[in-house]
């Protein structure tokens, strides 16, 4: 047990001076190690920025538009009768030019025609059989009336009957059916007219339906029509610009395919707000050689000059209403009002001339920093 005690008491003894020995060596080591620490305070280098000043000016407010023409007048040309096609000297096709009041198409009108004369025979007998009671009864309407039986044609258009000279003499051939007969026959040459389509206006087909011997029903669609006299563009235009397009401006129109240019005018203002875009269109119209259905077109619409604005570029802005400026070394941050945006400027006002706008990259750069220029 004293043994034990004793080889404890050693092995502590031992420790303790090998500790004291290890504590002794580092303290010497370190004193003779030199530090790597300047004493010297530095100071934080500052960061150059290019800057620049703008003056006011007075700019010219160019819309930049574009899109695709559509034919002003666009119809689809319908049959109102029934009937067979019949061929004429220049049949219909897609592609080809037609003048106003062309013949396009030519219904079988024969059993049309039959009807009408047989209807026109009926009222020329109707005021044969009326003749003898209006010689006794109205004797000085007489001679109006014989002279318009003996002029009647039933193979030409019928012709506007004697006006009576009092309500007896109307009510005396109304009661014969005969004002009835002479309506329902107005109404059946109406309805001979149709027969014959003609062009509504000078332009060119585009699409055909049908073709001689076809038979035609109320309604068909038997081609369809442009008028190439004039086009229209729907061109979208921004909110902030709608301001400066009003109905009656002249458009810079050109196509860089075909190296032309045309001019155009603003025809109406939209209403309705693209809910993708925001935008909202303008339709121009024009007209001129070379123009053709769905050709694209770009345009400038000058709009009302801008007073007092100062032109920035784009990419030196925070937000669409604010810059930085250098004031006293110090980066300062400048709201302004962004009065037309393009494509690579903004056409702002709220800056002076004496302003050192930042021009240069904008990256690590913040409120308040202190800036050499």
């Amino acid at each position: 047990m004293r043994n034990t005690n004793r080889k404890n008491i050693v092995s502590a003894i031992i420790t303790v001076l090998i500790l004291g020995g290890a504590f002794a060596v580092s303290g010497i080591l370190a004193g003779k190690k030199k530090s790597t620490v300047s004493k010297e305070v530095k100071v934080k280098e500052r960061r150059t920025v290019k800057v620049s000043s703008f003056t006011t000016t007075e700019a010219a407010n160019e819309i930049e538009l574009d899109g695709r023409l559509s034919a002003h007048d666009r119809v689809a040309i319908t049959s109102k009768v029934q009937g067979v096609l019949q061929p004429i000297d220049n049949n219909l096709r897609e592609g080809r030019y037609y003048k106003k009041g062309q013949l396009l198409f030519k219904v079988d009108s024969r059993e049309a025609t039959y009807n009408l004369k047989a209807q026109k025979s009926s009222l020329m007998t109707s005021i044969t059989q009326m003749m003898p009671d209006l010689k006794f009864d109205y004797p000085q309407s007489f001679a109006s009336w014989e002279a318009y039986l003996s002029a009647f044609d039933i193979d030409q258009s019928i012709k506007a009957m004697p006006k009576p000279i009092n309500d007896q003499e109307k009510y005396f051939v109304s009661g014969r059916n005969i004002y009835n007969q002479y309506y329902a026959i107005k109404g059946l040459e109406t309805r001979l007219s149709e027969y014959n389509i003609y062009a509504p206006f000078s332009g060119i087909v585009t699409k055909v339906n049908v073709f001689p011997g076809a038979l035609t029903s109320p309604g068909q669609a038997l081609a369809s029509m442009i008028n190439t006299a004039t086009y229209e563009i729907k061109a979208p235009v921004e909110l902030d610009n709608l301001k400066y397009v009003k109905a009656g401006q002249s458009v810079n129109l050109t196509s860089t395919d075909l190296d032309k240019s045309w001019t155009g005018k603003v025809s109406r203002v939209g209403t309705i707000i693209d809910a993708n875009t925001q935008n909202i269109p303008i339709y121009i119209s024009v007209s001129g050689k070379g123009l053709k259905d769905g050709m694209y077109l770009k345009g400038s619409l000058k709009g009302q000059s801008l007073e007092a604005v100062t032109e920035l570029p784009k990419d030196i802005f925070l937000s669409p209403n604010s810059i930085y400026i250098v004031q006293d070394s110090t980066l300062v941050v400048k709201e302004i009002e962004s009065v037309k945006r393009g494509s690579k400027e903004v056409l702002i006002r709220g800056l002076s001339p004496n302003d050192k706008v930042v021009v240069g990259s904008l990256a690590g750069l913040y409120e308040g920093q202190k800036v050499n220029y």
